[in-house]
């Protein structure tokens, strides 16, 4: 049993094994995931799974990742947390995957919320924000339910799949 850090109604932050990596590795290298994460191009090879595990556990309190695990059965789901926290401007930026089987059942806006729970009761941070390719549409309703909002844009930012995307940024402050 993996310990949990904070538990929603249909998914929960917990702790990331390193059991978790092949699927992190797996939905991490998915087509459908990486081109919304950086482009259609990027790739990353088993080992260095193996290497952001052992950098996880240094940096831990600078950028902390989370297993995302469904409640009923206790199964990972995604993976989820901060790509990077400023400490003396008091923010961070989230980052999250789900498993394309699981995507589509609401995990991933309770995961962003459960995120945002843990930046400002816990981290005590002002703000959050993210990234997010402008025909990622999903990611972007998610980001809005949790009340982010669209703060810039970097024009045709990111190439992937043949074609220039804009890159969105969205940010959410604690007030």
């Amino acid at each position: 049993m993996r310990p949990i850090i904070l538990k929603g109604k249909k998914v929960s932050l917990a702790i990331l094994l390193r059991e978790d990596l092949q699927k992190s590795w797996e939905w991490f290298n998915n087509r459908s995931t990486v081109r919304h994460l950086f482009n259609s191009a990027h790739f990353t090879l088993p080992e260095e799974e193996e290497e952001f595990y052992e950098e996880l556990k240094k940096n831990k309190d600078k950028a902390p990742i989370f297993a995302v695990v469904e409640n009923k059965e206790g199964t990972l789901v995604g993976v989820a947390g901060f790509n990077g926290i400023n400490w003396s401007a008091r923010w961070g930026e989230i980052l999250y995957y789900l498993s394309p089987e699981e995507r589509g059942k609401g995990y991933g806006t309770e995961t962003v919320k459960l995120l945002c729970e843990y930046a400002f009761r816990h981290l005590n941070l002002h703000k959050v924000w993210a990234k997010v390719h402008e025909d990622n549409l999903p990611s972007i309703r998610v980001l809005e339910k949790n009340g982010f909002s669209l703060s810039g844009r970097f024009r045709e930012h990111v190439w992937s799949d043949g074609r220039y995307l804009d890159e969105l940024i969205y940010e959410r402050f604690r007030s």
